[in-house]
């Protein structure tokens, strides 16, 4: 599902229309083929050309930036959340960009985040290296408090996060996982993980999420208080100097088309 190499233009044209596009037609059965289509779609979205294309499209176009600004923010897991593609609807995908920015705190990076996913979802290494621990339920494993996650929408913005206390779970670590810069993956709604807080280098990953899955995700924690949350919107010139940033790191860590 590549994308015909076309120059970038303005507001309705190439790279970042033409993605709307692709992922409208992608379809919301789950099968082999699809999911590997999937994933080459989302390695070429990823690469070094459409990507910085398609960030400097946003950049460039007062309206667009404006639009995702609306709907993104900084995530509890202590990434940027920022939302390039969201028709709202419940059976469609999304694309995202998930946007770590060291230094952190020694208190950011014990937090125990631990979680799965309401949907399954493609991904892919913009810089940076992704580091993540895994677990399985398992009576053998350390018990952690669960929560069920459900998040409140307003139009295309993720405004609020709800949290139901599921009482104590058992989870035991299985091996580690880890992908690099232009790597891609996919990752099922039910597999549990966390993200190891990069503590030197910014991280980044384009996210293509499949339609939903459950109503609800779960996380896991014996140290965050869970309370009911609103999530603070980026202002446009905030999301622009967080764009231009990764621009630069892309430019400066990974070779064109790769």
């Amino acid at each position: 599902m590549a994308l015909p190499a076309t120059p970038r233009t303005t507001f309705g044209t190439p790279v970042y229309e033409r993605a709307l596009r692709s992922i409208a037609a992608l379809p919301l059965r789950d099968s082999a083929p699809v999911r590997l289509a999937n994933l080459d779609l989302v390695r070429h979205l990823a690469a070094p050309g459409p990507v910085l294309s398609m960030l400097r499209e946003v950049i460039e176009t007062p309206p667009l930036l404006h639009r995702i600004a609306g709907r993104s923010y900084h995530h509890t897991n202590h990434f940027d959340k920022i939302v390039l593609a969201d028709s709202g609807a419940r059976r469609c995908y999304r694309l995202t960009l998930h946007l770590w920015r060291p230094p952190y705190s020694s208190a950011e990076a014990l937090d125990e985040q631990i979680h799965d996913h309401r949907f399954s979802f493609w991904s892919s290494v913009l810089t940076g290296r992704l580091d993540s621990q895994n677990f399985i339920r398992d009576a053998s494993g350390t018990d952690y408090g669960e929560y069920q996650y459900i998040p409140e929408k307003r139009g295309e913005a993720t405004v609020g996060n709800f949290y139901r206390s599921m009482g104590r779970t058992p989870l035991r670590e299985t091996a580690p996982s880890s992908e690099e810069a232009g790597g891609a993956y996919r990752l099922g709604f039910h597999r549990i993980h966390r993200v190891v807080l990069p503590r030197e280098q910014m991280t980044c990953t384009l996210v293509l999420r499949g339609p939903r899955q459950k109503n609800f995700a779960s996380v896991f924690s014996n140290t965050a208080a869970y309370d009911p949350s609103v999530n603070e919107m980026f202002p446009p010139h905030v999301l622009a100097e967080k764009l231009e940033a990764l621009c630069t790191e892309i430019t400066r860590t990974r070779k064109a088309g790769r």
